[in-house]
């Protein structure tokens, strides 16, 4: 089985518990205004952004770093673009990873079929989803998508996932740091039924070469990482 890998990053410690593999797959149904990794966007190969590879070769790469994960706590996380997107080839990654006791984990926007999410939830640990905003219109107008099927699949996967989830928020100055976003998530999460974990991710300005790289505007270029003072404010 092959898929479009966008790029393999080896010892990261932001992408979940201890040393990490992140791979990054290419291809993602969202185009969210402020996104830092546009080049992942497309599930083609563009601009030299991307390559197609087996299963073999992503977990030769994965395994490399076994030591790290033993020694850490860490292990493997697929993201994106969006996992759901080549739900196929993440389980299968996932799965071959499983085999040898590497501790799993995938970030996604959880937008794509509930079908494809329970391909994966078999072979996983811990599952990072994101809620950008908790207001329909206002993800559909900074997205272009509805969050309906974003949060039918966060209720679906709380009551079938043995797994820690946890949720992710993007804090985007001018657009979700807004009191009634804050309640409107934290009371979301809540009525769950099970208890989540919410981490908060402060928008960087990361991506702004890659843009320019891809010849496209950046509606976000003014935009400014929010300090600890208003990232604090958010979730008081």
């Amino acid at each position: 089985m092959t898929g479009t890998v966008l790029r393999i990053e080896k010892t990261s410690i932001h992408d979940g518990a201890g040393l990490r593999t992140v791979v990054f797959l290419k291809g993602c149904p969202l185009r969210c205004m402020w996104c830092s990794t546009p080049e992942s966007q497309s599930g083609a190969i563009e601009y030299g952004y991307g390559e197609i590879m087996t299963v073999d070769d992503v977990v030769k790469e994965i395994i490399k770093d076994e030591i790290f994960y033993f020694y850490s706590g860490g292990g493997v996380t697929v993201s994106g673009g969006e996992p759901l997107a080549q739900a196929d080839f993440t389980a299968a990654i996932l799965r071959e990873s499983k085999k040898r006791a590497i501790n799993t984990a995938i970030e996604t926007s959880m937008y794509g079929s509930f079908d494809e999410l329970q391909k994966i939830l078999p072979y996983l640990d811990v599952l990072f989803a994101d809620i950008k905003h908790i207001d329909e219109t206002a993800h559909q107008q900074a997205t272009g998508f509805s969050n309906g099927l974003i949060l039918d699949n966060i209720r679906a996967a709380a009551e079938t996932f043995d797994g820690e989830i946890v949720i992710r928020v993007p804090l985007i100055p001018s657009w979700n740091m807004t009191q009634e976003n804050a309640t409107g998530i934290s009371d979301f999460c809540k009525n769950l039924g099970r208890s989540v974990k919410i981490e908060l991710l402060p928008y960087h300005r990361l991506g702004l070469e890659t843009y320019r790289r891809l010849n496209r505007e950046n509606e976000f270029y003014d935009v400014e990482t929010p300090n600890g003072d208003e990232i604090r404010e958010f979730f008081q």
